[in-house]
């Protein structure tokens, strides 16, 4: 039976080739998210030893929620002072992409991909990473320094004057007056690196008397717990932690690796629907290869063979191909990972370098994978080809055949079960993010297998809908296309199952994208009668003195920026806005429930959303405890409860109550409404002058802000897509490989059909328009099911967001069929030229 296996798969080497790619593609996936992750976890990893080398103690601010006060700079010259230690410094450093120099061109580094940091210069070698390349340390006021390769890669010149924007405005005229290596080789894995004088820092920041935390160099023959217990007494007070250098690089290394895991974990998910789509053309392949040799297993029982030896052939049969596949898909991941760093550095999102890391855990997931998917696939058709009798396998025309009303009856429960699974996840209590996932996976993998067998129902009434057409355009050629779609359903059913998962998916992302995009232009259509807004970019906040300045034109009818800080509510850590609330009120639609908004002198007030009103149980009037980071507590009357909104969904307070708490200074978000005729054309100087000044800000008209909602979600689709493209890829692989099994298996047929007239141009014809309307079949399901889907996601979206109305985008989803059509065209040219190539009389002897 062995001798059996090896030589069946010699003989069917050319029929398990398209199944062989298919887990190829599968499987490389799958390693290639592997090798992306590992190997960017171990640059970053690298990186964060370098970040945290030489600093044996950290002292740092801790709070129970939000973003910790900064310590007191005069405790670095106290902590410095103390026993066992030889130097204390202190660390300031900007927010990611606060801080961007003007290149000599007048252009900026793009914000995209790695960051640009700007922190404060720090002499000690000891206790900083960084050294002088060319020029001195930036000691001075107005001079800053570059890491030597930004500043080659971007033309930064020392020597030289730049720009630098900041959140206070442009500053002009800073002197490069270094370039610096980070450690040895200045692995920056991309990012550009800046210093600025400390004393210049705390004033680009605006932390002016304080630093983010306090590195400690102890001396070497000092005991660190004891220092560590002498720091500690000394900050004690102040609420800030001492935490030693494994600690600080633990951390740092998490911190990068949540971001890795993400993406890795993002890609392994696209690479698990892939191996999906595998299984249905890994099982369609071998029943219809078992299909073909009924004859000679049953020859094989004949002669003294047992079903249990030739289900163990066949089984033998897939872990070949699986094994082969998986070998095969560990060196084209590789590539594969390579070719997906090179994708989102065409997106924008350039991945730093990494080395290829080709772990055990990732080789051993991989066979797993890749052997399991196959030989699981394989089970049922070997079971279902070793249990037919001898002497009725022997028969002419012998198939394989099943319970129809079984598997009818299976695929209805488990498409009840996917339907409930996925609308409990979805509409049910909430779950963490891992159940979630792993609720609607599981629901989307119940109503996958659950429509492929129910769908055999309907498979040939609705392949002859959809070939009508055909008919009546191609005659006799059209007819038997149509037929021969519909004749076998089962297996109609499974090829097409393979394009309704991928296409489904694809659907699904643009029925949530449309939905999302048609409520943001209705909210701002009709809820919004603001002119302007003004926002970061950068999502790092600028200056208030952007509303400011807009306020003090004399020119708009009504101003509010909008500040953000986290606070205690109760025993809910939320976050809180502070507003104008009266000129807000003037140009966004705030649905009021409850009370009403007070006018701009009211002080003590804020305004809650209904959930936060009924979570705390108060109604208008009733006073509301707020704590903020510094440990300032207003009691706030609630004076409105409005709707959950998708505008502004925290809580609202006035100005003044950041103000007299010392909360956040910088605004996230601006809004500003012209008067009663006054166009935007009469205050354009205005808005160019202050883009001019603060040209990190985004000064937008409701309707550029539907562009760019837009842009951003067609960008999202994009990259969707571009990772499903391979699962619809393995799908047409499907087709293609169903279509050349079955040209085996009809050669008679054809050779009959030749002999009677037929040319091969229409040999040719009528099986790529059978392959054409399969598909169509297939992607008939695949819409409905997607628009199932997004209709379900869209509709579990929470008030607070942009999701209230679903979009079906009927114009896209055709192209989308119309893609598929054409691509399954393509993909049905060989095996329908090599039909149309069959000898006549060789045919009809077989």
């Amino acid at each position: 039976m062995i001798r059996l296996t090896i030589r069946n798969i010699v003989a069917h080497k050319a029929r398990l080739a398209m199944t062989t790619l298919a887990v190829v593609l599968g499987v490389s996936f799958v390693v290639a998210s592997f090798v992306l992750s590992d190997g960017l976890r171990s640059t970053f990893n690298d990186l964060s030893e370098e970040i945290t080398a030489g600093i044996d103690l950290e002292v740092r601010p801790t709070s129970d929620f939000g973003e910790p006060l900064p310590l007191d700079i005069a405790l670095v010259d106290e902590i410095a002072a103390l026993d066992g230690v030889n130097n204390a410094v202190g660390f300031v450093e900007a927010d990611e992409n606060s801080v961007q120099p003007v290149k000599a061109d007048g252009t900026t580094i793009s914000t995209t991909g790695p960051p640009q940091l700007m922190g404060g210069w720090i002499d000690d070698p000891a206790l900083s990473s960084f050294t002088i390349v060319d020029g001195t340390a930036p000691d001075e006021l107005g001079e800053f320094s570059m890491d030597r390769d930004a500043a080659a890669r971007n033309g930064f010149v020392v020597g030289q004057s730049y720009d630098l924007i900041t959140p206070l405005g442009v500053m002009e005229g800073f002197d490069l007056v270094a370039t610096t290596s980070f450690g040895d080789n200045n692995t920056t894995v991309g990012a550009t690196l800046m210093h600025v004088s400390l004393d210049q820092a705390q004033t680009l920041f605006g932390t002016a008397g304080t630093v983010d935390s306090i590195g400690v160099d102890a001396e070497p023959a000092a005991d660190l717990t004891a220092v560590t217990g002498d720091i500690q007494s000394l900050v004690g007070n102040t609420g800030a932690e001492v935490i030693d250098n494994a600690t600080l690089t633990a951390e740092q290394q998490a911190e990068f690796n949540e971001g890795i895991t993400l993406v890795g974990n993002v890609l392994l998910g696209f690479a698990i629907v892939s191996l999906f789509v595998s299984i249905f053309i890994i099982y369609n392949t071998f029943a219809i290869v078992l299909g073909q040799r009924i004859r000679e297993m049953a020859l094989l029982r004949a002669i003294g063979a047992e079903a249990r030896q030739l289900r163990r052939s066949v089984l033998g049969e897939a872990l070949a191909v699986g094994a082969v596949a998986s070998a095969i898909g560990l060196g084209t991941g590789i590539a594969l990972a390579q070719g997906l760093t090179a994708l989102f550095a065409a997106l924008g999102a350039e991945l730093p370098s990494y080395p290829v890391i080709l772990g055990p855990r990732t080789i051993v997931i991989a066979v797993v994978l890749g052997v399991g998917a196959t030989v699981a696939s394989s089970i049922l058709p070997a079971r279902a080809a070793a249990s037919v009798p001898p002497i009725a396998g022997m028969r002419d025309g012998a198939t394989v055949s099943g319970s129809t009303r079984r598997r009818l009856g299976f695929g209805i429960l488990l498409l009840t079960a996917g339907l409930t699974t996925g609308s409990y996840a979805l509409f049910g209590p909430s779950l963490p993010t891992l159940g979630l996932v792993a609720a609607l996976g599981s629901a989307a993998v119940a109503v996958f297998v659950g429509i492929t067998l129910t769908s055999r129902v309907v498979a040939r009434p609705l392949t002859a809908v959809l070939g009508w057409p055909l008919g009546q355009m191609m005659g006799p050629v059209g007819d038997l296309a149509t037929g021969n779609a519909g004749r076998n359903p089962r297996r109609t059913a499974t090829t097409a199952a393979a394009l309704m998962v991928g296409l489904s998916l694809v659907t699904t992302g643009y029925v949530v994208g449309e939905s999302v995009k048609s409520s943001v232009g209705q909210l701002l259509d009709e809820s919004i009668s603001a002119d302007y807004f003004i926002g970061d970019s950068n999502e790092s906040g600028f200056s208030a003195a952007v509303a400011d300045d807009l306020l003090s034109s004399g020119q708009f009818a009504a101003l509010t920026g909008e500040r953000v800080d986290e606070v205690r509510i109760g025993s809910r850590v939320s976050e809180l806005s502070a507003v104008d609330l009266e000129a807000l009120d003037q140009m966004i639609d705030l649905d009021v429930r409850a009370g009403f908004i007070p006018d701009r002198d009211a002080t003590n007030v804020i305004v809650v959303h209904q959930d936060l009103a009924a979570e705390l149980g108060v109604e208008v009037g009733d006073a509301i405890a707020v704590e903020f980071v510094s440990g300032f507590t207003a009691s706030l009357e609630v004076a409105a409860i409005r709707a959950n909104g998708a505008m502004f969904p925290r809580p609202l307070v006035p100005d003044q109550v950041f103000d007299d708490a010392g909360a956040s200074t910088t605004d996230v978000f601006v809004a500003a409404v012209l008067p009663d005729g006054v166009t935007t054309e009469q205050v354009a100087p205005l808005i160019e002058e202050l883009q001019a000044t603060y040209p990190q800000i985004s000064i937008d008209t409701p309707s550029e802000v539907k562009d760019q909602v837009n842009s951003e979600i067609d960008g999202a689709l994009l990259v969707l897509n571009a990772l499903l493209a391979l699962a619809v890829i393995i799908a047409l692989i499907g087709i293609a490989n169903t279509l050349a099994l079955s040209v085996y298996e009809r050669t008679r047929e054809l050779g009959l059909l030749r002999a009677v007239g037929m040319t091969r141009r229409q040999t040719r014809r009528m099986l790529r328009w059978e392959a054409v309307l399969v598909a169509l079949f297939g992607a008939a399901l695949g819409v409905a099911t997607g628009v199932v889907f997004g209709w379900g996601a869209v509709s579990a979206l929470p008030d607070d967001t942009f999701g209230a109305t679903v979009t079906v985008p009927v114009v896209q989803l055709g192209v989308l069929v119309a893609l598929a059509t054409v691509a399954t065209l393509v993909a049905a040219w060989l095996p329908a030229r090599r039909a149309g190539r069959l000898n006549v009389l060789d045919a009809i002897s077989q």
